[in-house]
């Protein structure tokens, strides 16, 4: 066999690069709906198989399209209720009937609430 002629190529090196990838105008169009981050993952995976031998090089394209999912996730609806139990420690449970009595207490007189300015010492 003459010298640097190769007659056999290793398959591997004939999985696209990533780039010609999200160059395909389906992936390119993926994208836009979904995401880089989503398309250039699921590209990933398609290389990957084709490197493990699951599927031929010139398929990759098609399995990192039929990967994708049709439309972006939809948003959940929720109700962010963290204040009220982290900055109140009450949440939505009602006061005791001493708590109140507390509070009615307090508020139907006087309260002498001292101000404490600073000092800075010079």
């Amino acid at each position: 066999m003459p010298r640097g002629i190769v007659r056999d190529v290793d398959t591997r090196r004939r999985v696209p690069r990533t780039d010609l990838l999200l160059a395909d105008p389906r992936l390119a169009d993926a994208e836009r709906r979904l995401g880089r981050a989503l398309v250039k993952a699921a590209a990933a995976r398609a290389q990957q198989r084709a490197r493990d031998g699951q599927i031929a090089p010139e398929e990759v394209a098609d399995a990192a399209v039929a990967e994708l999912p049709a439309r972006a996730a939809a948003l959940t609806p929720v109700i962010n209720a963290t204040g009220v139990l982290v900055h109140t420690n009450l949440g939505r449970a009602p006061l005791s009937a001493a708590a109140v009595d507390a509070i009615v207490a307090g508020a139907s007189c006087w309260i002498c609430a001292p101000f404490l300015p600073k000092m800075t010492s010079a």
